[in-house]
């Protein structure tokens, strides 16, 4: 019998295309791996990283299952997988898989974070910054982690403390695009929108396209009654991101303060097909309050199709 079997050298050049980016590649190995060893948890581990490259997450995450079923206690299945169930909205179960993970590696900084981002998801701020605290400990280099601890300081209320972990990322990288857009929101929150404003072109010179700066841009130039400048900022940040209902909903009440009730129509229907819930919003919004009277501001509150008169 041969002491390097022929389902572990399709694996390994899986792997090698997986770093290679050549997916379609991988798949080939990895589906001759399976069918050689059909209880080789490596092949399925690896072909569900290369479903969740292409996006195949249900793909993915079937192959995370089949390599636990096999293997229990293999925790790059179980973080891989727990990763997947918060893509598709399944946070509660997310949580609970990365709790399994950090039950054998309490100190595992990725998975501290992601747990951190589920618990985000559901709203639980408090429990997601005692995580990304705990990530920051295990990995002080974690910028992620740091981002998502400013954020959820935000969330909670605490302005002072999201400052304080912005002017931490900045001391530590200056050009840290992340960091002025934190720092920008903290100011936006401590209703110093001019200052804010600052942050966010910092961001924009580091990297012209950032969505997150573009977007906080035009809601700062907003908040400012800069409404043609916000324009042009929420119309840069859908281009990359044209599923920003945020953007479209600002960019809406835009239109409005400019006069162009059409506009800020259109633009509100996009945002609530985009995230439904942006109905209700709009339904208590006095930034639309002139636009109540219009026939199709109430379809699109009717959640009716809007068509242009």
């Amino acid at each position: 019998m041969s002491q390097f079997p022929l389902e572990q050298r399709y694996v390994d050049l899986g792997v090698k295309a997986i770093d290679q980016d050549d997916l379609e590649r991988a798949l080939r190995y990895l589906n001759r791996a399976i069918s050689l060893n059909k209880d080789f948890y490596l092949a399925y581990y690896n072909r569900g990283i290369v479903y969740d490259l292409m996006e195949r997450l249900e793909d993915a995450l079937t192959d995370y299952d089949r390599a636990l079923a096999m293997q229990s206690n293999h925790l790059a299945s179980q973080h891989n997988r727990a990763v997947i169930l918060r893509e598709l909205g399944r946070g509660e179960e997310a949580v609970s898989a990365l709790t399994e993970v950090l039950r054998f590696d309490p100190d595992n900084g990725d998975a501290l974070y992601n747990r951190g981002a589920a618990l985000s998801d559901l709203g639980r701020f408090q429990d997601a910054l005692a995580d990304y605290e705990r990530a920051v400990r295990c990995d002080p280099d974690k910028l992620d982690a740091r981002i998502a601890q400013g954020n959820a300081k935000l969330e909670l209320g605490d302005v002072v403390g999201a400052t304080a972990t912005a002017d931490d990322i900045l001391a530590r990288e200056p050009t840290s695009v992340e960091g002025h857009v934190l720092k920008g929101l903290s100011l936006v929150d401590s209703g110093e929108p001019d200052r804010a404003l600052e942050q966010f072109s910092d961001a924009l010179r580091t990297t012209p396209d950032d969505h997150n700066a573009l977007l906080h841009r035009g809601i700062a130039l907003l908040r400012l009654s800069r409404n043609e400048e916000a324009v042009a900022d929420l119309k840069h940040a859908l281009k990359n991101h044209p599923d920003c209902d945020e953007a479209f909903y600002h960019l809406a009440i835009a239109y409005v303060q400019l006069g162009d009730q059409s506009s800020a129509i259109d633009a509100l229907q996009m945002a609530i097909d985009i995230h439904p819930p942006r109905r209700v919003e709009a339904q208590k919004a006095v930034e639309f309050e002139s636009l109540r009277a219009e026939p199709r501001f109430k379809a699109v509150l009717a959640g009716k199709l809007s068509r242009r008169g």
